[in-house]
């Protein structure tokens, strides 16, 4: 990758000059090019300006894995907008409200028809927040478990200069074949997409995810990487795991090489369910990543050599990016081994900040540092860094603060474990009890004494599960990832009249 270029649409113009006879990007039923790839966006470049596109301007635009998506984004880029991608699926009534955030007047679906693919908002916003320039690539709404989400602002050139840093730990190749299930609508599909596509490999998009079609496609037609967040590898490993289908599958995916590297981030991937996945699948890597939409994505990355041995963690920080804990509510200090505390980063990818909301980026980026509201620590036996919980997710039991992760972990190892989240469940006595959601493997029927056993055996006494809720499948929320909230909202409602064991 060229190190001049600060600008996305400028990486992406001159990948497509480069590798333009070469396969960019295909949905299944429509492949195009790099060369058709740079003359579709010139297109819907002209279809904005017909329709009153003016540089500094956001445009919204309607994502769903489709060739044309790519050329839409950069598009809007070569037009001196900001991408705001939304999913295809979003209702009207949202599509307005995003709108009216970001002051977007066009809106961009390059499913329509040519000469149909722009239209207005009704009503168009009429003000454009002070924050959106012409510099800036992207607004990402992140989940917003509690209130509205929050639009994280990100420029062009601390997207394309995290681009490059990851470009130095994890190989993307000239050719390389990129299964792509993650949404453009999520920070971590949009970056393993455009990396991609800047270092001239081919995008096969998928439209929907459904394990068992996935594993079939990684057989039939092999790819270098394939990019999921653990809730998705968690069905995959049930696929795997199913008698009589899940031996052929494994088979076939060892026989075509294929995926050779899972790229998987978004939430905490238990290291029982990542070694799982290596036995099933001995030749295919892991690379776990962490990051931020905060911080343009991928702060810590645990490549695939150091799987094995740093299974559970998030391995070490990507190049340029800093990190310090801290205790309490107090100043991030250096990392001290075994010792839990806020993590806090300080980057040079740092977003511009939170859309019209100058008091909550200030308050995030307090002298420098972001503060992640993720608890973690640094493992006394290598160094590597470890993700305990959220601070908003801490169980409170009897005054006593329990991570869900760390109730998590030792359960993640059980042979029988498909999946699982620690909640807390309101009561009167103690505040909150712990409580955990299971999911079985295929074939294995544990029950809730034995795991409670099992708890007992690998947790100090406070932090064993008082219920242990077996589950066909975890909530998801709408990236893919575990929805605690709604775990949380589950977990309670099963257990009304059933008790609480002491």
């Amino acid at each position: 990758m060229d190190t001049d270029h600060e600008r996305l649409d400028t990486l992406l113009t001159s990948a497509c000059a480069r590798f333009a006879g070469q396969p960019a990007v295909t949905d299944g039923t429509r492949s195009l090019t790099y060369a058709e790839l740079a003359a579709e966006a010139a297109d819907l470049r002209a279809e904005l300006a017909s329709a009153g596109h003016r540089a500094a301007r956001p445009v919204l635009v309607r994502v769903g894995n489709r060739s044309a998506d790519l050329a839409a984004q950069l598009a809007v880029w070569q037009a001196r907008g900001t991408v705001v991608p939304v999913h295809h699926g979003t209702p009207d009534a949202v599509l307005r409200e995003t709108a009216r955030r970001v002051g977007a007047r066009l809106v961009l679906d390059p499913a329509h028809p040519a000469g149909a693919r722009v239209r207005r908002p009704d009503p168009a916003p009429v003000a454009v927040p002070a924050r959106l320039d012409a510099e800036q690539a992207l607004v990402a709404f992140t989940s917003g478990s509690t209130g509205r989400p929050k639009g994280v602002v990100l420029s062009h050139r601390a997207f394309t200069a995290k681009l490059r840093a990851i470009a130095q730990v994890l190989p993307f190749r000239p050719g390389d074949r990129a299964r792509q299930v993650l949404q453009l609508n999520f920070t971590f599909g949009q970056w393993t997409s455009l990396l991609t596509l800047a270092t001239g490999g081919t995008l096969q998009l998928v439209p929907r995810f459904e394990a068992a079609a996935v594993l079939r496609g990684l057989a039939e037609e092999p790819a270098e990487r394939i990019a999921v967040v653990p809730s998705m590898l968690r069905l995959i490993d049930r696929e795997l795991s199913t008698p009589g289908t899940g031996p052929a599958l494994r088979e076939a995916l060892r026989a075509a090489g294929s995926p050779g590297v899972w790229i998987t981030g978004g939430e905490p991937l238990p290291a029982g369910l990542g070694r799982r996945l290596r036995q099933a699948l001995p030749d295919s890597g892991i690379a776990d990543v962490y990051g931020l939409s905060e911080t343009s994505t991928s702060d810590f990355i645990l490549t695939p050599n150091q799987y094995e041995s740093g299974a559970g963690t998030i391995g070490r920080p990507s190049p340029g990016v800093e990190f310090r804990i801290a205790a309490d509510d107090g100043p991030p200090l250096p990392p001290v081994p075994g010792v839990v505390g806020e993590l806090c980063l300080r980057t040079p990818y740092l977003m511009t900040g939170y859309l019209d909301e100058p008091a909550a980026t200030d308050a995030a980026t307090e002298g420098g540092w972001l503060r992640t509201k993720d608890l973690a620590t640094v493992r006394v036996s290598d160094g590597m860094v470890e993700l305990v919980g959220r601070k908003q997710q801490l169980i409170s039991r009897g005054g006593i603060k329990i991570a869900p992760l760390e109730v998590e972990r030792p359960y993640a190892r059980h042979p029988s474990c498909g999946g699982c989240v620690a909640v807390g469940v309101p009561d009167p006595m103690l505040g909150e009890r712990v409580h955990l959601l299971f999911v079985a493997v295929p074939d294995t029927s544990p029950t809730e004494e034995e795991l409670r056993a099992h708890g007992r055996r690998h947790l100090a006494p406070y932090q064993v599960p008082e219920r242990v809720h077996l589950v066909a499948e975890l909530p998801l929320g709408r990236t893919g990832k575990t929805d605690r909230t709604a775990a949380a909202a589950l977990a309670a409602a099963v257990s009304v009249g059933a008790g609480v064991r002491r």
